[in-house]
């Protein structure tokens, strides 16, 4: 379990660029379901149709902020742990 960990660690802290762009996804991802909300409270009349399009736009930008989690924990966190360890 550990030595997975490590490696997936070492795979994702590898490569800053890569990191950026799922940072920079996972904020637009973000910022559609936040958009998809406030449709969903101020364009759609009061329906079934809005509590599904509302808790769409809810599980999307719950999505958008674990992609941007992963991308900068990639970026920091494990950016760092790679370094540390390319030198052991």
């Amino acid at each position: 379990m550990r030595n997975a960990i490590h490696k997936l660690a070492m795979k994702l802290g590898n490569n800053p660029r890569v990191a950026l762009i799922k940072m920079i996804q996972g904020g637009l991802i973000f910022v559609f379901g936040v958009l998809m909300l406030m449709v969903a409270d101020r364009v759609v009349v009061e329906s079934l149709a809005q509590e599904i399009i509302a808790i769409f736009g809810l599980i999307l930008a719950g999505c958008g902020v674990l992609w941007t989690l992963i991308g900068y924990l990639s970026m920091s966190v494990l950016r760092i742990y790679h370094m540390i360890k390319k030198k052991d």
